[in-house]
């Protein structure tokens, strides 16, 4: 019997390039560096001088210049440098985007040489996948104190119906005093898994699902249009 290995992803930026868009030098103009921000759907391209990162640039930057014609290098833009290393997690990736508001980020390699970009797009598919988002099932927002927070507790609730978390993630209120635990079912209908929670005095906050109740719903109504088309 032969054994198959199986390459499993660690998520980290190196994995995640695209290396099809380009970057810009500074000898390109701002109307050059806009054609390829709106070819490739972006904000922001990274501006790179003998494959050296020099910095990001902006879409609105460029619609600043005195004239987009000229090259950057005449326009003189102030830039940005966020970048993330070839070895950052999905994770860190994902706060830099944020916190710069970027619609990619560029990676660099340990002597901070360029290697390419990752895309808001790249990054959103990758989430997706991480966060079980595409399988299917139900999602539901618990609020719950910040005393009384326990995930083990969470998790025996919802296996006790039959079901499994396949991701769950918290978010602090503005007061700081309570958590939102946002869990992601792989069950569709979760009437019963809500139920349960309420009777250990759960706050349910929002819930996402297909019930019995409009399964059924939707039966009838099917019923009926194909009694109209007797």
């Amino acid at each position: 019997m032969s054994l198959k290995l199986i390459k499993k992803t660690t998520l980290i930026a190196k994995e995640l390039i695209s290396y099809y868009i380009p970057a810009v030098s500074f000898d390109a103009s701002g109307d050059d560096a806009l054609s390829i921000m709106e070819e490739h759907k972006l904000n922001h391209i990274p501006l790179v001088k003998n494959n050296n990162y020099q910095g990001i640039l902006s879409e609105n930057t460029v619609l600043e210049f005195d004239d987009p014609s000229l090259t950057i290098a005449e326009n003189k833009p102030n830039l940005m440098r966020p970048f993330v290393n070839v070895y950052s997690h999905i994770f860190d990736i994902i706060k830099i985007l944020a916190e710069f508001r970027l619609t990619c980020i560029p990676v660099l390699d340990d002597n901070e040489e360029y290697l390419g970009l990752i895309t808001i797009q790249d990054m959103a598919f990758q989430f997706a996948k991480i966060t079980n988002a595409v399988e299917p099932g139900g999602v539901l927002i618990l609020g719950i104190n910040i005393r009384d927070y326990s995930l083990s507790q969470a998790a025996q609730i919802v296996e006790s119906d039959n079901a499994k978390i396949l991701s769950s993630y918290l978010s602090a209120t503005t007061d700081n005093t309570e958590l939102d635990l946002i869990l992601k079912i792989n069950k569709s209908d979760l009437s019963i898994i809500i139920k349960s929670f309420e009777r250990f005095n759960y706050k349910i906050k929002a819930s996402f699902h297909e019930s019995a109740f409009e399964d059924d719903l939707r039966d009838k109504f099917n019923q009926f249009m194909r009694y109209l088309n007797m």
